[in-house]
């Protein structure tokens, strides 16, 4: 009895946890099932960062996320600046979950898509705001001072 108890237990704990949106400081490991944040530096003042978020992670958390995660970067690299050159960020059908039955060759059955959020950018860091910039610019320390993500 106590060990069905305790089974009840984990089960109903890793069904709440799996009805939440993808937390921010979650890194995107095979424990994670790919969910997360992967940060590679590929300049002196740049970063390739991609976040992928799962059925519950929506847009607008996304992006929030990915600039935060900028701002954290330019921040910790002494830059008081930064611009994104390029910025994608989609909602994509990962797979499908379903069950069917086949009897007298008709199919029955329902299945249901699963959507991820998936955000990519590059950012370049910048020591002071341009001029007649190309690009948005965004000041580091406003952006850590104004967004809030679940620290």
């Amino acid at each position: 009895m106590r060990l069905f108890k305790k089974c009840s237990i984990i089960t109903v704990l890793a069904l709440m946890l799996t009805a939440c949106a993808t937390p921010y400081h979650t890194q995107k490991s095979f424990w994670t099932f790919g969910k997360g944040f992967e940060t590679t530096q590929i300049a002196p003042d740049s970063w390739q960062i991609s976040f992928i978020g799962n059925n519950y992670t929506d847009r607008a958390q996304l992006r929030k996320y990915v600039m935060y995660k900028s701002a954290e970067l330019c921040h910790q690299a002494g830059f008081a600046y930064f611009t994104y050159t390029t910025e994608l960020t989609n909602r994509d059908s990962a797979g499908q979950i379903g069950v069917a039955s086949i009897d007298n060759d008709i199919v029955l059955g329902s299945s249901s898509s699963i959507k991820e959020g998936s955000s990519v950018v590059e950012v370049t860091g910048l020591t002071a705001k341009p001029k007649q910039p190309k690009n948005r610019i965004y000041d580091t320390e406003y952006i850590l001072a104004h967004i809030k993500v679940d620290n």
